[in-house]
């Protein structure tokens, strides 16, 4: 009777057990706990930075109707066409101002340029003058408007462009007395767009392409001594592709903010 009993209560006490244990459910892991957000470098902030590349673009110039001040019948026609190709490199300076994922900057830049071209003129001019030009230097002042993607920055670019060009016409056959030469400022307007990457707090480096029309200006208007050359109205269009690198900087470091 004993042993009856004994194997009775055991019975019971596993049965209790396997109840209790199911009621409880099964084993439960650690609880989750979702990753931290990842942070970027937002693009507030003012900058400074250098900036490389090539240029390439067309001159072309369409006669006033005078040589030397003494009508010559050629008004409106065609007088010559260049194409120009070179390097620049210069300096950048800018803000930004992030409202969300929006950036709005301001930027200006100033680079050297060494981009010339060189040809003949076009009949019924004399085909014997030679007129080579030459971009000397080249600045601009943008607006920005751009899109973050985290470190990537999306943006258009325009506003106000200058060039310093120098332009001399010569005659192959008398190269010393059928000659002038102008050195001017040219003011016209550029668009692009680009893309920057922020890949280290507080620096960043950008690829964009830029177009700069400088519209038309009268050179060789004036009287020389040498009696070259027909007046013209001069045209200057600019190609530009070139990357940079730029440093933040201000605020005592850089701003985090997290998407």
């Amino acid at each position: 009777m004993h042993r009856i009993a004994l194997a009775l209560l055991s019975t019971t006490l596993l049965s209790g057990i396997a109840a209790a244990a199911d009621m409880r459910g099964p084993a439960r892991g650690p609880a989750y706990s979702p990753p931290p957000p990842v942070s970027y470098a937002t693009w507030t902030g003012c900058y400074l930075g250098v900036s490389g590349g090539g240029a390439w673009g067309r001159a072309s110039s369409i006669s006033n109707g005078t040589n030397n001040g003494v009508p010559n019948g050629t008004g409106g026609l065609l007088k010559h066409e260049t194409d120009l190709s070179g390097g620049l490199v210069g300096g950048t300076i800018g803000c930004n101002y992030q409202v969300g994922g929006f950036v709005f900057g301001i930027e200006a830049d100033d680079s050297w340029m060494s981009k010339k071209g060189e040809s003949n003129l076009l009949p019924p001019f004399t085909t014997t003058f030679r007129e080579e030009f030459e971009e000397k230097w080249l600045a601009t002042l943008r607006g920005r408007l751009g899109y973050s993607f985290g470190p990537a920055l999306l943006y258009a670019t325009g506003g106000g462009a200058w060039a310093g060009v120098r332009i001399h016409e010569f005659n192959t056959l008398f190269p010393a007395t059928a000659t002038a030469t102008e050195e001017k400022t040219l003011a016209g307007w550029v668009l692009g767009g680009g893309i920057e990457w922020a890949f280290a707090p507080s620096w960043s480096a950008k690829a964009e392409y830029l177009h700069v029309d400088f519209g038309k200006d009268n050179t060789f208007f004036a009287r020389t001594t040498s009696g070259c050359c027909t007046s013209q109205n001069t045209q200057l269009r600019n190609d530009i592709f070139r990357v940079g690198v730029n440093y933040r900087f201000g605020g005592g470091g850089p701003v985090y903010a997290n998407y």
